[in-house]
Order: C-alpha cells, then structure tokens, then sequence
C-alpha cells in the first residue's frame, strides 16, 4: 500500500462484521467520536454503502472485504487499516453467525461454519492485529452474548462458541497486559440485528415471539444496537485503562430474572 493514501488519525479501529446491526453501530459510534473505522465485512453492497455514508458525514472510514475465517483475508484486512490510517489502536471482533438445531441435529458442517466465524475469526483477527495494538497500548473488544452466560434451546454450538469467546477474551487480557492492550468482552441481549430478524422470522407467529421476549425482559424491549456500542467506546477509551480480561452483560435486565 502506498503511504500517499495514508490519512492521519488520532485513533483508528477496526470492526469486523462492521457493516450491519452491533457492527454497524459501534462503526457509527466511534465515527462520529472522531475514531477512524475500517469496515471489515463479506457483505461488500453494505459495508461499502455504510462507508460511504460514514464519509458523506465527514467522517474518516472505509471498507474492506473481509471473510475472517480466511487468514490471508484479515491479514488483508489489519494491513490495509494501518496502511490508511496510519495505526490501529482498536480491534472489535464482532462478526458472528448462528444457527438454531437441537444438539445432535447440527451437521459438521453447521458447526464447522460456526467454530470458524466466531471463535476461529477472533483468533486471526486479533493475532493478526495484536503487533499493531501493542504499540498504541490498545485494545480488543470481543462480542460474545447472554447465550455465553445462560441458554435457550437448539443454540448449544452457538453458546459454545461465545463461552469460548469469553475465555479467549481473559487468555488475552493476561498475555498482553503487559504491553498495555487491554480486552475486554461484552454480552449482549437480544439485540435488533440480522440475527434477530432471522430468529423471528423461523418462528410460526414472528410478533408474538417479539412480544414474548419483550416481556421476558425487564426493561420491556429489544435492545438495539445503540445500546452496545457506548460501552464499547468506553472500553476503548483511556477511562477504561484499569479495565481487562472483564465480561460486561448488556441485556435488559434479563439474566438478572429468576425463571420461576
């Protein structure tokens, strides 16, 4: 990459699976706090259409392609950050997939496809990006889920993954702390995203099941977006610098209900 392209920053992030849903609004959070963002996603009519709207706003972004289970493609991806921004100070591992089977009925293939976006992503990401971190004193924030913590049914290989997520997240904390990154992880809720969209429309009656989780939730609403991405500023920030290897629920009030 040439350096004339470079833009310098005073921060720069970036997000994977940055182009729709959590993704999308830590992408437009940060933006608008003057944290330069790279759009990292396979999605590319979205990602590039977030971009360009993030620039239309004065703000410093771009998009690159992104499938994180392919190493070349992060390598890619954290190279291409550094090369237009000049540093990577934030590494938000968000992208993630899941698919609702009863536990023997997930093929290999299922969880194959599962393992290597959410667990096998992270990894590259962050190994990838980790040099580049440790010269900014960074850090990562890994989205993992309520489903790491407390499950529902048919979600047992998603839920895995992001316990998993979890452990990385402390693993992390304790063999980089020394250098100053920080990684910290986030549990959301149920949360408006594609995910979401995707889980309701499986349901025989979508708007009763929105209405049932909405009132299993003791705010008495879905989170959005929105709702995540202020904490994710706040563990990227110098506030948080006595904050590491920590999990942070983001839920509504729902794990804190007693089911009887």
């Amino acid at each position: 990459m040439a350096n004339m392209n470079r833009t310098q920053v005073q921060r720069a992030a970036m997000i994977t699976g940055g182009a729709y849903g959590i993704g999308r609004g830590i992408a437009e959070y940060f933006s608008a706090r003057q944290i330069a963002v790279t759009i990292a996603d396979c999605h590319r009519e979205r990602g590039q259409s977030l971009a360009d709207r993030l620039l239309q706003q004065g703000a410093q972004a771009q998009f690159v392609p992104t499938n994180i289970r392919e190493e070349d493609e992060v390598r890619q991806a954290v190279e291409q950050t550094v090369a237009r921004w000049g540093r990577l100070d934030i590494l938000c591992n968000n992208a993630g997939i899941e698919r609702y089977r009863l536990a023997a009925e997930y093929t290999l293939a299922d969880w194959d496809a599962i393992i290597q976006t959410n667990l096998r992503g992270a990894f590259l990401c962050t190994k990838h990006a980790m040099s580049h971190l440790q010269r900014q004193r960074g850090a990562v924030i890994n989205i993992a889920s309520v489903q790491a913590i407390a499950c529902e049914r048919q979600i047992s290989v998603y839920a895995a993954t992001k316990a998993g997520l979890l452990a990385f997240t402390r693993g992390l904390a304790l063999d980089y702390a020394h250098s100053g990154v920080r990684a910290n992880a986030i549990c959301p809720g149920a949360i408006r995203t594609g995910m979401w969209e995707a889980a309701m429309a499986n349901e025989t009656d979508p708007e009763a099941a929105a209405t049932s989780v909405r009132t299993a939730i003791p705010l008495g609403r879905i989170g959005e977006p929105e709702d995540i991405a202020p904490l994710a500023f706040f563990l990227a920030s110098s506030e948080a610098a006595y904050i590491t290897g920590a999990t942070f629920v983001v839920d509504g009030g729902l794990l804190a209900k007693l089911a009887i």
